[in-house]
């Protein structure tokens, strides 16, 4: 048996094809989905990319594994095992075309072989440098069974695809019209600086938002073309009918949703709802999957669907039962966190979602939130007061998971919010390039502007 597990970093599910998206961003992901599994509704347990990935290599949530930001210093324990790990203890030869290693040297623990790209930014490194890295050692080692994760930076900020990709969906007419504020907002908040440096400056600082959601959409289709690549490699080397192949994401993207503008932050359905597609060696199910899914269960789905035991508890659950129709949902609720640009926790069920806030960070939002997922899809319409009901017994359901998963621990979300932020540093590290103190830039934005 072969794997292979992609994971295309700061994908938004709603922007691809196959999950509803106006435009065809995805043909390729499109046509794996159509032989394989899409799940409506898998949520990211813990956002951004370090909780996100830790999640998804340890079966744990962010409140076990305590990988709670994106920035700390903080390490998994190094009993815990990750994916690659036990399958390599199981036979498998385990391979990454990955950089996650510069960020937690613990994410190429289990690996064999780690080719880790040059670059001078992690998120520079294209499709194109990943796929030639990857093809590379297929062709070497496609007679054995083998585990092989894919990770591709290229839908991250700052959104640069070739150049032919970067406006093919772009429906305005002039993304630098001076006469178009769709970017203010953007510049009075207190991140911009750091944004504009590390991305809008990079586009030229336009001022038409859907400029740069046109560079992020190009920057999906751009990927999907190097997947397809993969794909077809698979097929070439007579091997496609005999792999495992699972794509997913850490987490998905703000175009400017509740005023985030191009980034991961907030517990809104635009940053926690990330796609899951999975297609079985030879075997064929159901395609489509709509009740809610987790993170945590891809590890403790892809030991099930290879026949892996192991005495490793997980929180996550394997999702082959729902898969084979055994079962017609596996959760009522899914727990979120956050804890880089601003710290918080929520609970989702297939109808509502609650969002508290621990730490407002670097931006305001109101402190709970309550939102009717079926007839408010966008999260507009916050309930919390109305709705007083459904928001105490979401509430106490939040307050009994926690204190289950605690056990009278400290929580890692308050314990990071009470350390600062990381997403402050990097703000402030940005001010004093521009020889600029925090606290004048905090009380006198506009002059800098």
């Amino acid at each position: 048996m072969k794997v292979l597990f992609i994971v295309i970093d700061t994908l938004r599910a709603d922007h691809l094809s196959c999950y509803g998206y106006k435009f065809e961003t995805s043909p390729n992901i499109d046509r794996l989905a159509n032989g394989g599994i899409i799940f409506d509704n898998a949520i990211a347990n813990g956002i951004p990319t370090s909780p996100g990935f830790t999640t998804i290599f340890t079966g744990l949530h962010s409140i076990t594994h305590r990988i709670v930001s994106h920035g700390s210093l903080d390490f998994i324990d190094a009993s815990t095992p990750l994916l690659p790990e036990i399958l390599r203890d199981n036979g498998f030869r385990t391979c990454a075309v990955d950089n996650l290693f510069n960020i937690k040297p613990y994410f190429a623990r289990g690996y064999e072989y780690y080719i880790n790209p040059r670059s001078k930014n992690i998120h520079h490194i294209s499709a194109e440098q990943i796929n030639a890295e990857a093809i590379r050692w297929l062709k070497e080692h496609y007679r054995e069974d083998f585990f092989l994760f894919i990770h591709y930076w290229d839908c991250h900020t700052p959104y640069l695809p070739p150049e032919e990709y970067r406006t093919m969906f772009y429906k305005g007419r002039d993304p630098f019209d001076p006469d178009n504020h769709s970017m203010d907002q953007a510049k009075e908040q207190i991140p911009y600086p750091f944004f504009k440096k590390w991305h809008y400056d990079l586009l030229g600082n336009p001022t038409d938002a859907k400029y740069i959601i046109s560079h992020y959409d190009g920057a999906i289709r751009y990927v999907d073309l190097a997947v397809g690549e993969i794909l077809e490699t698979f097929k070439k080397l007579d091997i496609y009918d005999d792999t495992l192949i699972v794509l997913t994401a850490d987490h998905g993207e703000n175009m400017t949703e509740h005023n985030f503008f191009f980034d991961h932050q907030g517990l809104y359905e635009p940053t926690i709802h990330i796609p899951l597609v999975v297609k079985f060696a030879k075997e064929s199910y159901s395609n489509r999957i709509n009740p809610i899914v987790q993170h945590m269960d891809i590890t403790p789905t892809v030991l099930d669907i290879l026949g892996i035991r192991t005495n490793k508890q997980f929180d996550g659950k394997s999702l082959l039962p729902l898969i084979k129709g055994e079962v017609d949902k596996i959760y009522d609720e899914v727990i979120s966190t956050e804890c880089t640009w601003r710290a918080g926790v929520s609970i989702r069920t297939e109808d509502w979602k609650l969002i508290k806030t621990i730490d407002q960070g670097l931006y305001s939002t109101p402190p709970i939130e309550l939102f009717n997922l079926k007839e408010d899809p966008e999260e507009k319409i916050n309930l919390y007061e109305r709705e007083k009901d459904i928001r105490d017994g979401l509430e106490l359901r939040l307050s009994r998971w926690l204190d289950d998963k605690l056990k009278n621990r400290p929580d890692p979300i308050r314990v990071q919010a009470e350390k600062g932020l990381p997403a402050k540093r990097w703000v402030e590290n940005v001010l004093k390039d521009m020889h600029i103190d925090w606290e004048d830039w905090i009380s006198n934005r506009q002059r800098f502007i």
